[in-house]
């Protein structure tokens, strides 16, 4: 039967360390999670200007492709080493759950809990002091692993060695709530994947059809393409700045001086909409523009 070992822990806990001194030498897949994140980060385009929601995605990302990889070797026999962190008996579930579906496999984990000087000498070595207070909250957030959640063995690496730890089993709701937890969660980026989606195909439409065009210099307003507006010398998205993000709103005979976009620009040090400061007219104005392009396809009423 094959064996899948993970090897979790806060960083800077020695998990690559254990691994390469006790597994490096056997006849063993090794697969490392941070491998899978930084492909996914690559493969993202953002760089180093990352939003959260994309990160988080390919955090999802990484974790699937690692999960695939892991079933695949067991499925060919090969016994795997997987580098982990999984902090949240949520997170190990979605594992421990796909692997028992699709292969019997025999699964252990390695906990590393080095002793508060050893860490802290890891951190240094590693250099990674700035960060040392994330890492803490970080360690303070593991859940051990319970046998209740399907592992057959469970060991606790400490400074004193190497010890089989097997924890009184949980009770069954703890499985139950863990498992919705994940539902719930995934029914929720699938859910902003869609709306996403619908908002990119809703973007790519307003290039070719027809919507509502404000001046909000000298109130004028057409129902025209973006074309149309172009060549009439408006400037409004999609060819001219952005939806939803401010920007002149002007029809062919009116002036970016006289806009919200000039006001902000040019009257304070930081270029942030404060609506408080605003009139009526320039209200308006930011709102449509914060509604975009929704706030353009119906017109508005007087």
């Amino acid at each position: 039967m094959p064996k899948v070992t993970f090897v979790i822990g806060a960083t800077a806990s020695g998990k690559t360390y254990y691994i390469n001194h006790n597994f490096a030498d056997k006849n063993v897949e090794i697969l490392n999670i941070y491998d899978y994140q930084q492909k996914a980060y690559e493969e993202s385009g953002y760089g180093q200007m990352m939003p959260m929601a994309v990160h988080f995605r390919c955090l999802l990302r990484a974790n699937d492709d690692l999960l695939s990889d892991i079933i695949e070797n067991l499925k060919q026999g090969n016994d795997v080493v997987a580098e982990q962190t999984l902090f949240k008996a949520k997170r190990r579930i979605v594992y421990i759950d796909a692997i028992r579906e699709a292969v019997d496999a025999e699964i252990e984990i390695y906990v590393m809990c080095p002793g508060e000087e050893r860490w802290q000498e890891n951190i240094r070595l590693r250099k990674l002091e700035d960060d040392r207070g994330s890492f803490e909250m970080n360690t303070d957030e593991i859940e051990f692993p319970n046998p209740a959640e399907g592992i057959d063995s469970i060991y606790e690496v400490s400074d004193d060695g190497v010890k089989l730890r097997m924890d009184p089993p949980l009770e069954e709701q703890f499985l139950i709530d863990a498992r919705k937890q994940i539902a719930e969660e995934r029914e929720h980026v699938e859910k902003e994947d869609e709306e996403s989606r619908q908002f990119e195909e809703l973007l790519e439409s307003m290039k070719t059809r027809p919507f509502w065009h404000y001046c909000e210099v000298c109130g004028k307003k057409e129902f025209i393409t973006d074309e149309e507006a172009f060549v009439s010398g408006w400037d409004y998205p999609p060819k001219m700045g952005l939806f939803r993000m401010l920007g002149p709103r002007t029809c062919g005979n009116c002036q970016m001086k006289d806009t919200l976009y000039w006001k902000i620009q040019t009257s304070r040090k930081l270029p942030i909409v404060n609506e408080a400061k605003l009139n009526e007219n320039e209200l308006a104005t930011w709102r449509r523009i914060k509604g975009e392009p929704e706030s353009l396809l119906e017109e508005e009423k007087e």
